[in-house]
């Protein structure tokens, strides 16, 4: 068994989870957010027995559109999502 004793350098990705409700957190729903911020600068997979979705964000990304999606998606009950790991670009993007 592996364990990570420190980090060496940080990445500057965000790491955004989020619990599909959209079609019951479906396979294809899961698909269809990673494919629609994956058009935002992320990568991601699934998570099928959690209905969720784990997005990695690097610096590059569309950080305010993708708060942004992820505030609708929340307030439209497509998703839950929370932060996993943040950096100090994601935090300046929620409040510029």
């Amino acid at each position: 068994m592996h364990w990570a004793g420190e980090t060496v350098r940080a990445s500057e990705n965000c790491t955004i989870r989020l619990i599909v409700l959209k079609d019951g957190g479906s396979a294809a729903a899961r698909q269809s957010v990673l494919e629609v911020f994956h058009r935002l600068g992320t990568t991601g997979e699934g998570i099928e027995k959690y209905r969720m979705v784990a997005l990695d964000v690097p610096p590059g990304a569309d950080l305010p559109r993708i708060q942004k999606l992820l505030q609708h998606g929340a307030a439209k009950e497509w998703w839950h999502w929370e932060e996993g790991c943040v950096t100090a670009a994601w935090r300046a993007a929620a409040t510029g």
